[in-house]
């Protein structure tokens, strides 16, 4: 656990267009939480904590530190993971207490894979986890995931999601892990936000509802334009590109693969 001094520790994490910036946003609006853009740090470390931070890591580290809005942030040479940790989270909680708040959410999708890691090295991490339906995601990650260099296959997306899920679905029920539904939080923010502050140990403000969308203007990159509807009204219809995304054939056979992986109805109503 944290000690009295130390932020509170958020992780928001799921498959990749399942809402995860939806989510990071609402808890973003929280006057006592601070967030920042994605850093992709975590799931690029090894799992040992006396392990070397890879080179290509190591050569992103100042960007890290910008995400993190401390720049100077002064790394040690060679680091180990656990030295890197050290540092992330020193450099988060400094910034946080400098904005006034008392709890810092990171968002980096990916991070589902580094659950391990961040609960031997992160004192007190807490994990929101955010499940969506599996046709909606799949839509998703055919249509945008060019925007961050890659590409998907119909199957390669339903593999992604499946395996994801799994994740989630491994850690329910688990201390410091919340699950959420995207249909939940879309249809009934209010009732969803309120369910994930008594989870995490966060009073509910109604500033997370009115000021999600501002919220989300600061997480945002400039050149991640696939998630601007974040910045705009919230909008609930679930299927309806998918309808249009695909044929008749492939629709069948997505909705097969999906309704094969069982999820629990608030994760997709």
């Amino acid at each position: 656990m944290p000690n009295a001094a130390e932020p509170q520790r958020l992780f928001v994490v799921g498959c990749p267009r399942s809402g995860t910036t939806l989510l990071q946003s609402f808890l973003a609006a929280h006057p006592a939480v601070h967030s920042f853009p994605e850093t992709h740090f975590f799931y690029r470390l090894p799992a040992a904590a006396s392990a070397p931070v890879g080179p290509d890591l190591v050569a992103d580290l100042p960007q890290v530190a910008g995400f993190l809005g401390r720049p100077d942030t002064c790394w040690p040479s060679q680091p180990t993971v656990g030295a890197a940790v050290d540092t992330f989270l020193a450099t988060a909680d400094a910034v946080t207490a400098a904005a006034g708040a008392t709890a810092w959410v990171e968002k980096t999708p990916a991070n589902l894979y580094a659950i391990d890691l961040i609960e031997a090295l992160v004192p007190g991490a807490r994990f929101v986890h955010i499940l969506r339906d599996g046709a909606d995601v799949v839509t998703s990650l055919c249509a945008n995931a060019a925007g961050w260099g890659s590409t998907y296959t119909v199957d390669q997306a339903l593999d992604l999601w499946s395996e994801c899920i799994a994740v989630s679905e491994a850690h329910r029920g688990r201390p410091g892990h919340h699950l959420v539904g995207y249909a939940d939080l879309a249809q009934h923010p209010e009732d969803t936000l309120r369910a994930i502050c008594t989870a995490v140990g966060l009073p509910y403000d109604p500033a997370m509802v009115a000021g999600r969308a501002e919220a989300a203007r600061g997480l945002i990159k400039d050149f991640e334009t696939w998630k601007g509807a974040n910045v705009g009204p919230l909008e609930y219809a679930p299927r309806a590109r998918f309808a249009r995304s695909f044929d008749a054939a492939t629709r069948a056979h997505i909705d097969r693969r999906v309704a094969a992986v069982v999820v629990p109805e608030t994760a997709h109503r």
